[in-house]
């Protein structure tokens, strides 16, 4: 059912709505029916907010015997019938479940989509640059990484970023953190290590004390001088690099590029990823056809309608603006 002030109105927009794949969707669905699963989300998301305040998010537990390719796979494919036999759920009512699930796994599915494109070993170092709430309150998500990359022992996470300011306490001290991890990472001795943006601080020699601070990526990395590890890959998920925050990308950028660490940017929808990827280029930036500009395959599924637009939507992590490596 759609709703019109007058038939020349409708006239002008249901082309879009009815007929054809909606450009900005996903499975040719048209806007029509993307509408319809936006409701459908908002009635589940209200849901789960009165089972718990915690926005819903959802990973198996199951670790893959080896590294199995993302291409050709899709949300459906990956994760209904683990979330069916989960929550003891039919096929019928799947869908905002998955779609649900899909907004904090979009970022371990996208760094692995990266990894496609870039290189592992069996300690992996990886950076969020610009973290903020999202990144934070789905850590656990992460781990999803150690559960397709069997290979991969260790996994550790830098949180950077001026955003961090707000979450944790400025004068806050803490070590690096062996977060909790499945039972079975447990006992094969896998671990996920989570550290936020920091600085050293001199009264411990051995293990050094951290400090949450407002702190730009570049700004961090000069801090530790010879200490610095290049990470295997560093990224930044929907950055706002084209709006409101480009001035202050500018310096990490240039450090990123100059540095040759491996790097992905992600945006909400395709006019900032294309504005962003001119950015990177401009910036010297020699980037991966398949990393961008280009629509996400593991963007969430859980999408929102532009606000300021007639038609149109976006989600987390809806395209890839740009990736380089080193090299």
């Amino acid at each position: 059912m759609a709703f019109y002030c007058s038939q020349g109105h409708w006239d002008a927009v249901k082309n879009h709505h009815v007929r054809g794949a909606c450009e900005d969707g996903y499975d040719d669905l048209t806007q029509c029916q993307m509408n319809q699963e936006i409701q459908k989300d908002v009635v589940f998301a209200n849901i789960m907010a009165n089972a718990s305040p915690m926005e819903f998010s959802w990973a198996p537990e199951r670790i893959k015997p080896s590294w199995e390719s993302l291409k050709n796979k899709s949300w459906d494919s990956e994760y209904a019938s683990g979330i069916m036999e989960a929550f003891g759920l039919p096929v019928a009512v799947v869908g905002p479940f998955v779609r649900g699930a899909s907004i904090a796994l979009s970022m371990p599915m996208t760094i692995l989509h990266a990894l496609e494109h870039l290189n592992c070993d069996d300690q992996w170092t990886r950076k969020v640059l610009g973290a903020s709430q999202l990144e934070i309150h789905h850590a656990r998500i992460f781990e999803e990484i150690l559960h397709r990359l069997p290979e991969v022992k260790t996994l550790e996470l830098v949180f950077c970023g001026p955003e961090l300011s707000k979450l944790v306490a400025s004068n806050e001290i803490i070590h690096d953190l062996d977060m909790e991890t499945c039972e079975d990472c447990a006992t094969l001795k896998r671990k996920r290590v989570q550290r936020l943006a920091k600085q050293y601080v001199p009264q411990s020699p051995v293990i050094p004390l951290l400090s949450v601070i407002k702190r730009l990526y570049h700004d961090y990395a000069k801090s530790l001088g010879d200490t610095f590890m290049k990470p295997d890959l560093a990224v930044a998920f929907n950055s706002g690099l084209s709006a409101e925050d480009a001035s202050s990308w500018k310096d990490t950028i240039s450090f990123l590029i100059t540095s040759k660490i491996p790097t992905v940017f992600t945006a909400y929808n395709r006019e900032e990823a294309e504005a962003e990827a001119r950015i990177l280029h401009s910036a010297g930036a020699n980037l991966i056809p398949e990393l961008g500009p280009i629509s996400n395959t593991w963007r969430s599924i859980s999408f929102k309608k532009e606000p300021q637009k007639v038609i149109g939507f976006y989600s987390v992590n809806g395209w890839l603006a740009g990736g380089f490596r080193s090299s």
